[in-house]
């Protein structure tokens, strides 16, 4: 049997509320030729028993962060390209179609990325996430520069990935965004596809305004982020959210 052209690689941690969205949308795909991957941090829901409910292979790495669990599936997976998802985020049927048509469109594409919208959440946090992509959107259209890829819409040449070293372990969240982005830019093109446009789970963003701002955005990725970059490893350990 051939080979999968497409690798769809989950991290999760008790997501039995959220997986099954996920993976009826990732099953009535109009792409076929994809395996699909959940990378588990040590469940003790019913996540796994949902995923292999889906045919996924299960890799089961207790206490991983984000990072880990997804650099887990990344070197288990067999697919040419590596496509990112989260388990809380429900995908359109031509997503892994429209990843592909991409790739195949120009050799020297390494990584394809583009919009997320939540789909419940408070308000403020749906009119916070239009606006922020609305300007990553414009950017991208006007000077062809990807600011920013979600890791829940990132997909890249697992080979060339690997190439340079896959994710980078010490990071932890942002790490699976921020660093990989930038790393990938410096070894190919990075097309942003505006009609690449999956719904995620605003369950974050359900603490407030003031605690997601200052102690979720603020400390647990951006300082958590820029002080393991600084010291090789994570000084302040987030609770791990899949």
């Amino acid at each position: 049997m051939n080979d999968p052209v497409v690798s769809v690689v989950i991290p999760t941690l008790n997501e039995e509320k959220y997986l099954p969205k996920t993976l009826e949308s990732i099953k009535n795909q109009t792409f076929k030729n994809y395996e699909l991957i959940i990378s588990d941090g040590g469940s003790t829901d019913k996540t796994v028993e949902i995923a292999k409910k889906y045919g996924a292979k299960v890799i089961i790495k207790h206490n991983s962060n984000v990072c880990e669990a997804r650099d887990v599936g990344l070197r288990q997976a067999l697919g040419e390209i590596f496509v990112g998802s989260d388990a809380d985020t429900i995908y359109p049927k031509n997503h892994l179609e429209l990843i592909h048509n991409e790739f195949q469109k120009d050799n020297k594409v390494v990584a394809v990325t583009g919009k997320a919208m939540i789909y419940d959440g408070p308000t403020w946090a749906k009119i916070m996430w239009k606006i922020t992509y609305f300007i990553l959107d414009l950017t991208a259209r006007l000077t062809g520069y990807v600011i920013y890829a979600p890791a829940l819409n990132l997909a890249y040449k697992r080979n060339v990935f690997l190439k340079i070293g896959g994710y980078n372990t010490k990071l932890d969240f942002g790490g699976d965004e921020l660093d990989v982005l930038a790393r990938l830019r410096k070894v190919g093109k990075v097309i942003y596809n505006h009609d690449l446009y999956p719904q995620t789970s605003g369950r974050r963003f359900k603490v407030g305004f003031f605690i997601f701002f200052f102690k979720h955005a603020l400390y647990y990725y951006w300082i958590s982020y820029i002080l393991a970059k600084i010291f090789g490893r994570t000084p302040i350990r987030a609770k791990p959210v899949r």
